[in-house]
């Protein structure tokens, strides 16, 4: 692509790209196949997946499936510690509370409103005192780079919800926390699925949510290699799962009735690993780190 585009045309001329790189989401592995010896049969997709197909763009760009539990190899151990610093369950739990907690949907929040509606002088002025600020060369220049972007409304980027950045990857670390062990199907299917309130309430449905997630990863990514380079490879995953009628997403329904929500059960995996304090500055217990939980998710008393 040439580096004479301007950005604004850049994710639009990727979803064009991601039309071409067309692909069947993987039925190879369903009991509906023809079996082989080294088959793996795959359980259906149900209703208590719906969780798990947040995360799919992540699934399908590594050519899995979101109902394929089978353990991880060495490499992909290698890359939840190297990228996450993840190497057990205790440091699994401590990123999906992060994930809870905003991560960088908080952060970008804040960001946007620093900068939207200032005038070309109080941008620049913005920018001088950010260079007082003792930041790494490389710290600085993200910032200089995404407050540009934020300022110039490039890819309608002010008028994101990006909360799917950080929900789509909870729910791919749910996955993977399965296929490394330290989640059981049922924690990571019912802790996914408490996402569902929240999600609904912002997004429309599973384009919806995938659209403002890939515009935020490009916010997120600064467009630098590694992860500029894979744009198109995700867009054309999200158009596969929109497309292919035996996807997830289109087996499963964005609005399909869903089991009662489970915050419980994760402020109680939460508690037993982290030490957790209130207000006052004392241990809270489980209850009341089942309220923050449900606080940063903004449920109701009836979800």
């Amino acid at each position: 692509m040439s580096w004479l585009l301007r950005e604004e045309v850049l994710i639009p001329l990727m979803l064009a790209v991601a039309y071409v790189i067309y692909f069947f989401y993987p039925v190879k592995k369903t009991e509906d196949n023809e079996k082989e010896d080294d088959e793996i049969i795959l359980p259906p997709i149900t209703h208590d997946d719906w969780g798990l197909i947040v995360g799919a763009p992540y699934a399908v760009y590594a050519d899995d499936a979101v109902n394929d539990f089978s353990p991880c190899t060495d490499a992909d151990d290698y890359r939840m510690q190297s990228s996450w610093g993840i190497s057990n369950r205790q440091d699994l739990i401590y990123q999906l509370f992060n994930r809870i907690q905003g991560g960088h949907a908080t952060h970008y929040d804040a960001l946007r409103n620093q900068v939207v509606g200032l005038s070309k002088n109080e941008f620049d002025t913005l920018l001088k005192r950010m260079e007082e600020d003792e930041l790494d060369d490389d710290e600085y220049h993200e910032l200089q780079w995404q407050y540009h972007m934020m300022h110039n409304n490039t890819n309608d980027i002010q008028n994101v919800n990006y909360w799917a950045w950080d929900y789509v990857r909870f729910s791919m670390l749910c996955l993977r926390g399965i296929k490394f062990r330290y989640l059981t199907e049922e924690e990571a299917k019912a802790w996914t699925r408490m996402l569902a309130p929240r999600l609904r309430e912002i997004y429309t449905g599973w384009d919806d949510l995938w659209q403002h997630f890939i515009t935020t990863r490009w916010f997120w990514s600064n467009e630098q290699e590694p992860w500029q380079s894979s744009a198109s490879d995700y867009l054309a995953a999200i158009h596969q799962l929109l497309q292919d009628k035996h996807s997830p997403a289109n087996v499963i329904a964005w609005d399909t009735p869903l089991s009662s929500t489970d915050t419980l059960s994760f402020a109680e995996a939460l508690v037993s690993i982290q030490q957790i304090k209130n207000e006052d500055g004392e241990l809270a217990d489980v209850d009341e780190v089942n309220s923050v939980i449900r606080w940063h998710l903004k449920m109701t008393e009836s979800e």
